[in-house]
């Protein structure tokens, strides 16, 4: 199978790093490209908060994963990948599955966890998601 096209879903966890290093294997290997997507999400009201201060939460979070896109942009600059990066707002789970039925992609690259792994759990809840409703190969991978 010829792979043209990988969507590399980071968060800046380690296993999502490790999965960067696999996804510019394969591209090297394949000629693919590769898009880079980290989401974040803004998890509710906190009525004891300002705006102010959930504005600037929420500023928070999308900073922290532009941040995480720029550093894996750049070791994909540096191994000479084709590649772009996503920042998305949203559920991780619920975009990656939208992007993953997009039928844009035919490799999924992803960590076995994320920052919000639970112990004791197999595979993490985002992992699981994709999993669950995707139409093409998902490798993922383990923290080494």
């Amino acid at each position: 199978m010829q792979f043209t096209h990988i969507l590399l879903p980071v968060d800046g966890s380690v296993y999502s790093e490790n999965a960067a290093r696999y996804a510019v294997y394969l591209a090297k290997m394949s000629g693919a490209r590769i898009t880079a997507v980290s989401c974040y999400e803004w998890c509710g009201h906190m009525a004891e908060m300002s705006e102010t201060v959930i504005e600037e939460l929420k500023k928070k979070l999308a900073q922290e994963s532009r941040t995480v896109l720029e550093e894996t942009s750049e070791l994909l600059k540096k191994e000479g990948v084709e590649h772009e990066v996503k920042l998305e707002r949203g559920a991780p789970g619920t975009v990656l599955t939208k992007l993953a039925k997009s039928k844009e992609y035919d490799l999924i690259i992803m960590g076995s966890h994320g920052h919000s792994d639970i112990a004791g759990l197999f595979l993490g809840s985002v992992t699981h998601k994709v999993l669950n409703t995707i139409y093409c190969p998902v490798l993922v991978v383990p923290e080494e």
